[in-house]
């Protein structure tokens, strides 16, 4: 079947939006397996060492560092770091388009 040369363009760029989706659903997939393994992984370390220290004593996670009133500062440090991140990541977006 012979192309002209607009419709050879037309299916080279089609097929090249076909190898490029197959490739970051890869990527993705990929992505969301090791973030999958990962939250597993940090599930069985906590599991496993929440249950070591003296009992009657609140050591796990640290706990026992930190008075009741550093919560809501510790809460604040970690949104304020987690909004930190989803700017960055939203900016340097829209600086590549």
């Amino acid at each position: 079947m012979k192309y002209t040369t607009e419709n050879a363009l037309k299916e080279i760029n089609r097929r090249a939006g076909v190898i490029l989706k197959k490739r970051e659903r890869r990527i993705t997939n990929a992505l969301a397996t090791a973030a999958g393994v990962t939250l597993v992984a940090l599930l069985a370390v906590i599991g496993n060492f929440s249950g070591a220290g003296i009992p009657g004593f609140r050591s796990e996670y640290g706990a026992f560092i930190l008075s009741a009133e550093t919560g809501g500062y510790l809460l604040t440090a970690v949104l304020g770091f987690v909004l930190g991140v989803l700017v960055t990541i939203v900016v340097k977006r829209l600086k590549n388009k």
